[in-house]
């Protein structure tokens, strides 16, 4: 059973409102299938609720990779604001979609070249909610 992630009300409305926009006719990927159902059965906080070691929308990431102990830091973005040479993410990526709501602390993991990668969350260095940039 996968963890039930916390979102914010505004990211919710804008993730769901993005995956019907951009399903509508195309068969949706597993992906963004797999967002669906975590945003599905977040929990939805108000913004101004959301504990600010929790990954949103925008946010700033510190990971750490489990298997070479090697740190990178990712933003967390819209699909049109993802930039690969800038560590910005798409939340339709797998990437994305595993860090979305998670927490510090916590273990992720997605599909890396030969397999799965397991990283730890060791920081939310960013997170719009907590400096009052809700509208981000």
């Amino acid at each position: 059973m996968e963890k039930k992630i916390m979102v914010t009300d505004n990211d919710y409305q804008r993730l769901t409102g993005l995956i019907g926009f951009s399903t509508e006719t195309n068969k949706m990927p597993e992906v963004i299938a797999q967002l669906f159902r975590a945003l599905r059965d977040a929990e939805r906080v108000l913004p101004e609720q959301i504990p600010e070691n929790v990954v949103t929308m925008n946010s700033r990431v510190l990971l750490k990779d489990l298997s070479n102990r090697r740190e990178a830091e990712l933003t967390i973005t819209y699909p049109q604001d993802a930039d690969h040479r800038a560590r910005k993410v798409s939340v339709f990526s797998s990437i994305g979609t595993a860090l979305l709501g998670m927490q510090a602390g916590d273990i992720v993991s997605w599909k890396v070249p030969g397999g799965h990668g397991n990283f730890q969350i060791l920081k939310v260095t960013y997170q719009p909610e907590s400096v009052g940039d809700v509208w981000l």
